[in-house]
C-alpha cells in the first residue's frame, strides 16, 4: 500500500495539473511516473510470482493437492499481465460521455495492432477477477465442505479444472464478446473522442494510421443540444458490469459463508489454539478482501460507472487503471499465506478433540 501510494502521489498531481490546463509541461512527468511505475510493479510481479512458483514446485503440500498446478497456472498468469502491463503502459481518459483505453507504446500503431494490443491485455487482465474468485471458492470448500460442492473433495483434479476452464469461457470469453460488440474503434467513437485526446495527450485519432483503441460512448447529443443515450452501448456496458460484479458477488457469497463458519457459536468448544489459527485465517481472508478491493474492483467499478454519471475524470482513469497493476504483484504473497495458514491448520487439527471432529474434517 505504502508503494502505490508513493508512486500514485505524481500520478494524481501530474494530472490534477493537467486539469488546470498546463499539460505541455506536465505530459513528460506523466510519462515518466507512469513508465517508472509500471517498470517497478513488473520486477516485482516477476520476482514475487517467481519465489511463488518455486515454493509450490519444491513443497509437498498434501493439503493443497491438484489445486497447486492451478496455483502455478495463476501464477503464470500474473507474470503475463505485468509483462503485457509493461509492454502496454496503459492508459484511460474519461470523459462525461464515456472512456477510451489505449496503450501508449502501440498509439503510433495501425488499427489492427493497437487493437489486437489492448484485446491481449484484456485477455491477461481479467482473469485476475476469476482468480481471486477461485482464491475464494478454494478457502470456502477447504473450510466449509458443503456438501453441494463435494465433487471439489472426491474428484479435485477434474473438479478444479472444469470449473477452471468453465468460469475462463463465461467470465472472460463474455468481457471479449462485449468488446467486440462495442468497445472497437468506429467512426462515431473516433470523432468523439478525436477533439480531446488531440488536446490533452497530442494524439491525432484520424492520422493516417487510424490508432487503435477500445472504447465505449454512452451518449451524445442531438441537433437541439439534448443528451440522447446509444442503447446497443449501454447495453453492452450493463453486460460488462454484470461480468466484472458475478465474481464480486462469488467473492462475498465465499466470505458470508466463511464467517458463519468461524462464528463464536461454531468455535466456542474449540482449544486456545485452535481458536487463534482460525483468527489467523480469518485475518488473512480480511487481507484477501480489501486489497483487492482497493487494487482492482473499486478502480474498474469506477471506470465503468462514472461516466454514466456524466462527471468526466479525464487522465485520472490511467491512476485507476495502474492501480490495477498491484494485484498481480501483490497476490503471490496472498497465496502463500493462504498455503501456510492452511498447513498450520492441518498440524493443529492433529491435536482436536472428539468435540473437535467437525472442524478436523472441515
Amino acid at each position: 500500500m505504502i508503494v502505490f501510494m508513493f508512486i500514485s502521489l505524481p500520478l494524481t498531481a501530474a494530472n490534477l495539473i493537467l486539469f488546470r490546463g498546463h499539460l505541455k509541461r506536465a505530459y513528460g512527468i506523466i510519462l515518466i511516473a507512469v513508465y517508472t511505475y509500471s517498470l517497478t510493479t513488473t520486477i516485482v510481479s516477476c520476482l514475487s510470482n517467481t519465489m511463488l512458483i518455486y515454493v509450490l514446485a519444491v513443497t509437498h503440500l498434501a493439503h493443497v493437492g491438484p489445486y497447486r498446478y492451478l496455483l502455478l497456472i495463476f501464477a503464470v498468469v500474473d507474470v503475463l499481465i505485468s509483462l503485457v502491463h509493461l509492454a502496454l503502459i496503459p492508459a484511460i481518459h474519461m470523459t462525461e460521455f464515456g472512456y477510451i483505453y489505449f496503450g501508449y507504446r502501440f498509439i503510433h500503431d495501425d488499427t489492427s495492432t493497437g487493437v489486437g494490443a489492448g484485446l491481449i491485455w484484456v485477455l491477461l487482465f481479467y482473469q485476475t477477477f476469476v482468480l481471486l474468485a477461485f482464491h475464494y471458492m478454494y478457502r470456502y470448500v477447504m473450510l466449509c465442505s458443503p456438501a453441494w460442492l463435494s465433487g471439489f473433495r472426491q474428484n479435485p483434479w477434474c473438479s478444479w479444472l472444469a470449473a477452471t476452464f468453465v468460469g475462463d469461457v463465461i467470465f472472460v470469453g463474455g468481457i471479449l464478446l462485449c468488446c467486440f460488440m462495442g468497445l472497437l474503434p468506429n467512426e462515431q467513437s473516433r470523432a468523439a473522442f478525436a477533439p480531446v485526446i488531440k488536446e490533452i495527450y497530442s494524439i491525432d485519432l484520424f492520422a493516417p494510421n487510424k490508432p487503435g483503441y477500445l472504447g465505449i460512448i454512452y451518449w451524445t447529443l442531438n441537433d437541439r443540444g439534448e443528451k440522447e443515450w446509444i442503447p446497443w452501448e449501454v447495453f453492452t456496458i450493463c453486460c460488462v458490469i454484470v461480468l466484472f460484479f458475478t465474481t464480486a458477488l462469488i467473492i462475498i457469497f465465499c466470505i458470508l459463508r466463511i464467517v458463519l463458519e468461524l462464528s463464536d457459536k461454531r468455535v466456542g468448544n474449540l482449544a486456545p489454539a485452535t481458536k487463534r489459527l482460525q483468527k489467523q485465517l480469518f485475518n488473512t481472508l480480511l487481507w484477501q478482501t480489501i486489497i483487492p478491493t482497493i487494487t482492482s474492483y473499486t478502480p474498474l467499478a469506477m471506470i465503468f460507472l462514472v461516466p454514466l454519471t456524466g462527471i468526466s475524470l479525464d487522465g485520472f482513469g490511467t491512476v485507476l487503471i495502474m492501480s490495477t497493476a498491484l494485484f498481480p504483484m501483490l497476490d503471490p504473497y496472498i497465496v502463500i499465506f493462504l498455503i501456510s495458514g492452511y498447513a498450520f491448520s492441518k498440524k493443529t487439527t492433529k491435536n482436536c478433540t472428539t468435540n473437535e471432529k467437525p472442524w478436523c474434517n472441515a
